[in-house]
């Protein structure tokens, strides 16, 4: 379990306040706690107990896809996140790693080369069958301040797949971006009902 997952649990119980306020560990960040935050607001709307709502938002935690692929490794350097060798190479090779969220933590899966529009063509392609099979219901592009240019032909990309019907772009907070830097973008959506 995470720190904050505990600090919202303890807060929850000092306010005495266990019986309205239902903590559940993401397992995530960023936009995929928001793809579990609209499906818990979704639920409450069609009158949803709490219980019924925690136990169906546990059961689909792991179903959540989260990812992202990153413009430079300058910025994951800085955080900690990958050694100086790994972010000289990598810049050197213009290499772009593609992370997963998964279990509750990141971890580098595929690298990419090539320009901005390549790459990250290259990580969205790359999800294809996945995102044929997902839910329907909803797709996010999550990016640290790409060119809208970019970000559009994701968008056209996503609508050409036919399946979504709503593909919301937001943009990742301050810590997300300062940990990985400008020209990181993610696609994030939730496998489909088994």
């Amino acid at each position: 379990m995470s720190a904050c997952y505990n600090n919202c649990k303890l807060a929850a119980e000092e306010a005495e306040m266990e019986d309205r306020v239902h903590v559940i560990d993401s397992a995530n960040l960023s936009t995929g706690i928001g793809l579990q935050v609209l499906i818990a607001a979704e639920l409450a709307q069609r009158r949803k107990s709490a219980e019924e709502i925690v136990s169906y938002i546990e059961s689909i935690k792991d179903k959540v896809r989260a990812s992202f692929v990153v413009d430079t490794l300058v910025y994951l350097y800085r955080g900690g996140r990958c050694s100086g060798l790994a972010a000289l190479v990598g810049s050197a090779l213009k290499l772009h790693p593609r992370i997963e969220v998964a279990d509750g933590s990141m971890r580098p899966e595929k690298k990419y080369r090539g320009r901005d529009v390549k790459f990250v063509m290259d990580y969205v392609t790359d999800m294809e069958a996945a995102l044929k099979k997902a839910r329907n219901d909803r797709v996010f592009i999550t990016h640290s301040g790409c060119d809208a240019e970019l970000v559009d032909v994701v968008r056209a990309y996503l609508e050409s797949l036919g399946r979504f019907k709503d593909i919301i772009e937001t943009r990742a907070g301050g810590v997300i971006s300062s940990h990985c830097g400008p020209c990181t973008l993610g696609v994030l959506f939730i496998d489909g009902e088994d």
